[in-house]
């Protein structure tokens, strides 16, 4: 089959945050395709990171979101 395209690794660290919050944005800062980087992810030669910025609901949030979708 076809060989596959090589990328710097390396140059994912160089790129701010703000660009590299998708695998498209990524890709194309990167300057090849989603698929290869999709690949990539896939081969877990890249992890990706979430934020959790919204700490966990309390029981009585919880109660009240349930009764809201009920009515």
């Amino acid at each position: 089959g076809r060989k596959p395209k090589d990328i710097n690794l390396e140059k994912v660290l160089t790129i701010p945050l703000n660009k590299r919050s998708t695998i498209r944005s990524l890709a194309w800062q990167l300057g090849c395709s989603p698929t290869t980087l999709h690949r990539k992810f896939m081969l877990n030669l890249i992890r990706r990171h979430t934020n959790c910025v919204k700490p966990a609901l309390k029981e009585k949030n919880k109660m009240d979101r349930i009764k809201f979708c009920l009515l």
